[in-house]
């Protein structure tokens, strides 16, 4: 997965095509990959509004890895924009999700959060020249913010826990 936040959004026949408008390089090693196609992507944006995201598919022949390349309003296998995400993480109770719904999305984003942090303050004692920001507007702003440096650090990788099998 690569976020970027440079792109160009097209529609053509109801589904939203995702074009960034940088050179695309791999997250991982840095070197130039290839167009490997599309993909869909289905995202909640507000209320009950769905869209179809068509998003670039590259191949990175140096790692032999695929990397979508995903809008930053988008945040990696989820169905809800990051902006809806912020919303309910916030209390505002605008959308129609049940109680473990908004229970399960809070105690992500507050662990997300805490591991977004920690990604940055990893990622700033190894590469001191980094720059990094220190103050944030909102919810959303820092959601986004942390999205796209745990996605583009090749970080994304504690979402998911492990198996244990008793």
């Amino acid at each position: 997965m690569k976020s970027i936040s440079f792109f160009r959004e097209k529609v053509k026949d109801g589904i939203v095509e995702i074009t960034g408008t940088n050179s695309p390089v791999c997250p991982i090693c840095g070197k130039p990959m290839k167009s490997h196609g599309r993909c869909r992507r289905y995202l909640r944006v507000s209320g009950e509004e769905r869209i179809t995201l068509s998003l670039r598919v590259f191949y990175c022949p140096e790692c032999d890895r695929y990397h979508r390349e995903l809008p930053d309003y988008v945040a990696p296998y989820k169905h809800l924009s990051t902006e809806i995400i912020a919303e309910i993480y916030d209390g505002l109770d605008n959308y129609d999700v049940d109680d473990s719904t908004i229970i399960r999305i809070r105690n992500w984003v507050r662990k997300f959060l805490n591991f977004g942090s920690a990604t940055v303050r990893r990622l700033k004692i190894e590469h001191p020249a980094l720059v990094v920001r220190s103050s944030f507007e909102s919810t959303f702003d820092t959601l986004t913010y942390f999205v796209r440096i745990v996605v583009n650090s090749n970080e994304w990788k504690f979402i998911s826990s492990p198996v244990i099998s008793v």
